[in-house]
C-alpha cells in the first residue's frame, strides 16, 4: 500500500505536468497559425500597422527599432478590463516587417479554460486511481482471508500438536501449490517426528527396566553379605563402598528417566494443586533433619492458593527446592518459605556461592559434599517450571539463598 501510494503520488505530479506540457503545446500550435493567418492578412492589405490599444482583441503591435528575437512563447499576465483583474495568457512574439519597417506582433490566448480544463482532468484521474486502488485494497483483503485460511489453519494446529496425542495429524487441502506442498511437508515431518519419538520413548522404558531389574539384584546380593557376618573388615568395607555405589546408580537412573519423561512432556494431566499442603507435608516428613541441624523454619503461606499442575510434578518441585535449601543450609540456619498468589520464595541460610549463579541449573553441577546428592534437582525443578511456563530464579539476600518460583508464563 505505501509502495502504491508513492507511485501514485509521482505518477500523478509527472502526469500533471506531462497534460501541462501537451497543452502548452496545442496553444502554441494554435498561436503559429494565428501568426501565419495574421502574416497573409497583412501582406494582403499592404497597410501599416498601428498599436493596439484594446487588449481585448488580444493582439499588441509595437514598432521595433532594435533586433528581437524572430519567434518566442511564453506565459504572461495581462490586465482583463471586464473582469477587472489579471489573467493568465500564452502568448507568441514574432517580428513582422511591414513596408520597410519592423514590428513586435503578440499574440495571446487566455488560460483559464485551459487550466479549468487540466485541473478537472486531474481531478478525475486521481478519483479514478483512489477507486481502483480502494477496490483492490478490498479484493486483495478478500481474497486474502481466503487464501491464507489454510495456512493460519496450519499454524493453528501445528501450534496445538501434542506428540503425545493419538490423535492423527491431518492438515487442510489448499488451492495455492505452496501451501498445499508446505502442508504435505510437514506431515510428513510430524509423522517422522512422532516416530522417532516413541522410539526412544520405547527405549528409555525398556532401558530404564532392564537397568533397575540387575541393580536390584545386584542390591539385594549385596545385603545378604553385608548381613552374613562371615567378611573381615576390609572384605565388608569393599562390599559396603559397593553396595553404596548400586544404591548411586539405581538413583541416577531414576532421575535422568524422570528428566527425560519431563522433556517429553509425559505427565500432560493437570489438575489445581494446593502447595501449602504438600509443604506442610514434606516439612513433616524432614522434621528429624530439620532437628539434627537445628534449622528455624519460618512459614508465610496463603493456603487457599491452587496451582494447575501434574500432583506427581509439583511434589517433586516442592521436594527438591525444600531438600536443596536443607542440604545446602548451616547448622542452626533459617530457612524461610513465603508462597503468595504470585510466587513460591524459599530461603536457607548459607554462604556466598563462589561460582556463577546460572551453574546452578546444570545437571551434574553440586556444591554439596554429601553423596546423596546426584546434581540433578534443580534441573529437574528447572524443566518442570519450563514445561509449565513458570520462571526460577536464584539470588542472595541478606546473607540468604532464595529460589524464587514465579507463577505466570514466562
Amino acid at each position: 500500500m505505501a509502495i502504491s501510494l508513492f507511485v501514485f503520488l509521482i505518477g500523478m505530479v509527472a502526469f500533471y505536468f506531462m497534460l501541462r506540457q501537451q497543452v502548452d503545446q496545442n496553444i502554441n500550435l494554435e498561436l503559429k497559425k494565428r501568426e501565419i493567418s495574421l502574416t497573409k492578412e497583412f501582406d494582403a492589405a499592404h497597410s501599416s500597422a498601428k498599436q493596439t490599444v484594446n487588449l481585448s482583441d488580444t493582439i499588441i503591435i509595437t514598432p521595433i527599432f532594435q533586433p528581437r528575437p524572430l519567434e518566442q512563447y511564453s506565459d504572461t499576465l495581462l490586465f482583463n478590463q471586464e473582469t477587472n483583474q489579471y489573467e493568465l495568457y500564452r502568448q507568441l512574439g514574432f517580428v513582422k516587417t511591414i513596408q520597410n519597417h519592423d514590428y513586435y506582433i503578440q499574440v495571446f490566448k487566455p488560460l483559464e479554460e485551459t487550466d479549468r480544463l487540466i485541473i478537472r482532468i486531474v481531478i478525475l484521474m486521481n478519483l479514478l486511481i483512489i477507486m481502483i486502488i480502494v477496490t483492490l485494497i478490498i479484493v486483495n483483503r478478500h481474497s486474502s482471508r481466503q487464501d491464507w485460511k489454510v495456512f493460519y489453519d496450519t499454524i493453528t494446529k501445528i501450534r496445538n500438536y501434542d506428540v503425545n496425542s493419538h490423535e492423527h495429524f491431518s492438515l487442510q487441502h489448499s488451492d495455492i501449490k505452496e501451501f498445499d506442498d508446505l502442508n504435505r511437508v510437514l506431515v510428513s515431518m510430524t509423522e517422522r517426528i512422532k516416530s522417532d519419538y516413541l522410539n526412544l520413548k520405547e527405549y528409555i522404558e525398556n532401558a530404564s527396566h532392564e537397568i533397575q531389574t540387575p541393580l536390584a539384584i545386584i542390591n539385594s546380593k549385596m545385603e545378604l553379605l553385608l548381613q552374613s557376618g562371615d567378611m573381615k573388615e576390609k572384605q565388608y568395607k569393599t562390599v559396603a563402598d559397593a553396595y553404596e555405589a548400586s544404591n548411586r546408580l539405581s538413583r541416577l537412573n531414576k532421575t535422568l528417566i524422570l528428566l527425560a519423561k519431563i522433556e517429553n512432556r509425559q505427565f500432560p494431566e493437570s489438575k489445581p494443586v494446593n502447595p501449602s499442603i504438600m509443604i506442610n507435608h514434606q516439612l513433616e516428613s524432614l522434621e528429624d533433619l530439620i532437628h539434627a541441624k537445628k534449622i528455624k523454619v519460618t512459614k508465610q503461606m496463603d493456603n487457599e492458593i491452587t496451582v494447575p499442575m501434574n500432583p506427581y510434578l509439583a511434589e517433586i518441585l516442592l521436594v527438591n527446592l525444600i531438600k536443596n535449601a536443607l542440604r545446602h543450609n548451616i547448622t542452626g540456619g533459617e530457612l524461610k518459605i513465603e508462597l503468595t498468589k504470585e510466587s513460591l520464595r524459599i530461603a536457607n541460610s548459607g554462604p556466598e556461592l563462589q561460582f556463577h549463579p546460572e551453574i546452578l541449573f546444570k545437571r551434574f553441577h553440586t556444591s554439596s559434599t554429601s553423596p546423596e546428592s546426584l546434581g540433578l534437582g534443580l534441573s529437574i525443578v528447572e524443566k518442570i517450571c519450563t514445561m509449565y511456563g513458570f520462571k526460577v530464579s536464584y539470588s542472595y539476600q541478606n546473607s540468604m539463598h532464595v529460589m524464587q518460583v514465579d507463577f505466570y508464563k514466562a
